[in-house]
């Protein structure tokens, strides 16, 4: 008998993957296109070299991308077995499993911190320069982030607080503990240190999105209609709050440099520096595509995690075994652009490696596995429950560069994939073992005969 699809559960627009390319792709190529070289130069200190076909081929990669994964999202799911293996539902045996890989996550997310304070304090950092460099709110140059550098295989251990996020969030979702939300707000207050100190907002965005769209998930198919609004309306709330975040942050990191050098009032600065990191790598995307390609080059960036694998980067395996780039293909941006806005372009940089062509077909292949995912997620099947709240963080961020191509996500990856196996196997039906009399036995034979 072929099993019955399973009944999709309600959706949000803004969490699949069609959804979030829309909260941010259209806007900032519609910007991009309306800047000019005169606006370029002014405000970000680089020329306009992107040009109108480039971003209508980044227009039609993130279509062929978000169209992929709503296809494929919108397949009915089957069911082989008795019912899906879920996060959501109620069981105990996930809540216990869920909770106890949370105290595992949790060690090992500090065990990484220890390690990242530790290689601070053997270059000399003393607790004295971090608290002066967080109350003088001056970090334009992030002068500690060389003294910070990490120590390849310990300090990653730091990512594994983004996966120790995503299962506390579905945890404390479940029931109720002081003692996790503790832990919780630990790793929060470990990451906004970090993401000031090294100069590494990320480090706090990727673990709040993930926590922020489990939320809305669940309020989504909660029984509260005040909840299901909020999570519809999200959008507009969130889109200020995370305005005012990112300019909290530019507040450290460019405005103490630039206040004396332009008359801009604060909003005005942090609004043309925000959307100059996406006008910034489109044009870098396109200066990539234009100038760092070259025969014998191997894919980089749509790949970047293996290159800085602990032992492959060690050994600088890519310089051994890639063509070495021509001059016309090194420093590009200090050629032709401003160092100081780096991202390169996530939606072109497959293109960079592989073609326009082979860039085309690894967006769509990612496109699948995006819908694949999403379907997991919203129907609470566990991989998709908890990888897709990391994958949508790449997806907010592809306009700037391929977040899930780094190496920074594996060890949250991994361990979210190790969580899964233990969820799936607690979820798993225990086997009846029905045992007969002699008595019973008896009858059934003489039942068989009749």
């Amino acid at each position: 008998m072929t099993p019955a699809p399973t009944r999709s559960r309600p959706s949000l627009w803004w969490l699949s993957p069609a959804g979030a390319l829309l909260l941010l792709v259209p806007p900032t190529l519609l910007l991009t296109a309306y800047l000019d070289d005169a606006d370029f130069r002014l405000f970000y200190r680089t020329g306009k070299a992107v040009t109108t076909e480039n971003l209508l081929l980044v227009a039609l990669a993130v279509l062929l991308l978000g169209s992929i994964a709503t296809v494929v999202a919108a397949v009915p799911q089957r069911s082989s077995g008795p019912g899906p293996a879920t996060v959501l539902p109620p069981g105990g045996g996930v809540t216990t499993t869920l909770r106890r890989a949370c105290d595992v996550l949790f060690a090992l997310t500090l065990v990484g911190y220890a390690a990242f304070a530790a290689a601070g304090a053997s270059r000399g950092v003393t607790l004295g320069q971090v608290v002066q460099l967080l109350v003088s709110q001056d970090n334009y140059a992030g002068n500690l982030k060389d003294e910070f550098a990490g120590i390849a295989g310990v300090t990653t251990l730091t990512q594994v607080g983004i996966a120790f996020v995503v299962v506390a969030t579905y945890a404390l979702l479940r029931q109720r503990d002081r003692r996790l939300v503790v832990q919780v707000v630990v790793v929060v207050l470990l990451s906004l240190v970090r993401s000031f100190v090294n100069s590494e907002r990320l480090a706090l965005v990727e673990i709040a999105v993930p926590a922020v769209a489990i939320v809305a998930m669940a309020a989504r198919h909660g029984r509260r209609p005040l909840g299901r609004l909020a999570a519809r309306a999200a959008p507009v709330v969130l889109a200020p709050m995370l305005f005012v975040l990112f300019a909290a942050f530019e507040y450290s990191r460019s405005w103490t440099f630039f206040s004396t050098r332009t008359d801009q009032p604060f909003p005005v600065f942090a609004a043309l520096r925000l959307a100059g990191y996406y006008a910034t790598s489109y044009n870098n995307g396109y200066l990539q595509l234009e100038h760092g390609t070259y025969p014998g080059r191997l894919p980089r960036e749509s790949v970047q995690a293996i290159w800085e694998a602990p032992g492959i980067s060690q050994l600088g395996l890519y310089d051994r075994l890639s063509a070495p780039p021509p001059a016309a293909a090194t420093d590009i941006l200090q050629r032709f652009a401003n160092p100081e806005f780096n991202n390169m372009g996530g939606i072109t940089a497959p293109m960079v490696d592989f073609g326009v062509v082979g860039g085309l077909v690894y967006l769509a292949l990612a496109g699948a596995l995006l819908g694949l995912l999403y379907r997991g997620f919203r129907n609470g099947h566990v991989v998709g429950a908890l990888l897709y709240p990391i994958a949508l963080t790449g997806l907010l961020d592809l306009p700037r560069y391929l977040y899930w191509a780094q190496g920074r996500v594996v060890p949250a990856v991994v361990c979210l994939l190790v969580v899964a196996a233990v969820l799936s196997r607690s979820r798993r039906p225990a086997r009846r073992v029905v045992r007969t009399t002699v008595p019973a036995r008896a009858a059934v034979v003489a039942g068989a005969g009749t």
